[in-house]
């Protein structure tokens, strides 16, 4: 991401090199290079694309890259315009911009889509399993009394009591035996794959093609990845 000389990557201190993956206890917190970020930053970002479901937040890991960010848009005003290497660092940091806003772009519209849904969910979890950031949980509890609101206007309050009552029969859920696309990044044995309990051993770096919900365990524990 950044030239040795004009743009140093620096040391993110006081963040695992596990973050995103499993947890660790705090004598095991290590420093994260930039480059650590930005590898779990597009992971997380093709994961979130292709799930059906909403993956847990890497707001951590945005909030350090957004910093880097910051440090590297300083370090390149040194640099001549015309030099080849502002131009090449500009493109980098435009990627890195783009991955940022398509993550949270993604999560956004699944939020806006499985509004009750994630929101039955986050209450039914314990705190430190919460998928949203603090943020995401006050916008989809704001989206979701807007749409409360606007839907009693202009429909439910001209319906029968009976129908009122059937709001569970309203809540869009995401289909979890979707097919996705998995790489595992470990050897995974005796996965379920199939209906009828059939088992297959997941090789390092083998592909499949798989129901999401057979492997969300392994792609939320980074045993494997969407692809």
């Amino acid at each position: 991401m950044s030239d040795e000389e004009n743009v140093p990557e620096t040391q993110m201190e006081n963040v695992s090199d596990g973050a995103g993956l499993e947890e660790e206890d705090d004598d095991d917190m290590e420093q994260i290079t930039a480059q650590k970020v930005l590898e779990i930053l597009e992971t997380a970002w093709i994961n979130e694309m292709c799930a059906p479901e909403i993956l847990p937040s890497q707001v951590d890991m945005l909030e350090l890259m957004v910093s880097q960010v910051a440090h590297m848009e300083e370090q390149m005003r040194d640099l001549d315009k015309n030099d080849f290497r502002a131009v090449v660092h500009g493109m980098e940091l435009e990627r890195v911009r783009y991955i940022m806003a398509s993550y949270l772009r993604c999560r956004l519209q699944k939020i806006e889509t499985f509004t009750q849904h994630i929101l039955n969910q986050e209450a039914a979890r314990d705190p430190d399993e919460k998928r949203l950031s603090p943020e995401e949980t006050k916008f989809a509890q704001d989206f979701a009394g807007h749409v409360d609101e606007y839907f009693h206007k202009v429909a439910t309050q001209y319906m029968p009591n009976q129908q009122r009552g059937e709001a569970e029969l309203r809540i869009v859920t995401p289909n979890l035996m979707s097919h996705v696309f998995l790489k595992a990044n470990v050897a995974v044995p005796a996965v379920i794959v199939g209906v009828d309990d059939e088992e297959v051993d997941m090789a390092a770096g083998s592909q499949h093609i798989i129901p999401y919900q057979l492997v969300a365990d392994l792609i939320q524990n980074n045993q494997a990845q969407l692809i």
